[in-house]
């Protein structure tokens, strides 16, 4: 029996960064406009330890199965973490943790 497979979607993403603002991302899929959720790990300067667990653990609660363990690899020591003031043990504690 031959099994067929559905074309693989084509996903392009556009992402206007302004370093002063906001960032601007457009999504499309097969260049149809498509909703997004989007997750923002810059730990920069101006975040608390408190404010940025706060938000850590917000984006894991409402992150699909598929890509929580994705957004936890990017929430473990990120790019530029030393700015965090007040930081209090490892990058995931007390945040719950997948199963993959």
């Amino acid at each position: 029996m031959t099994r067929k497979f559905a074309p693989a979607l084509r996903i392009e993403v556009i992402v206007v960064r302004d370093p002063d603002g906001p960032t601007h991302i457009q999504v499309f899929v097969d260049g149809v406009p498509a909703a997004a959720t989007q997750f923002h790990i810059d730990a920069g300067r101006g975040w608390t330890w408190g404010d940025w667990a706060d938000t850590r653990d917000c984006d894991l609660a409402v992150i699909s199965s598929g890509a929580r363990g994705a957004l936890e690899d990017a929430y473990d020591d990120p790019p530029g973490g030393d700015a965090v003031r007040g930081r209090i043990g490892d990058w995931l504690d007390g945040a719950e943790r997948s199963e993959n």
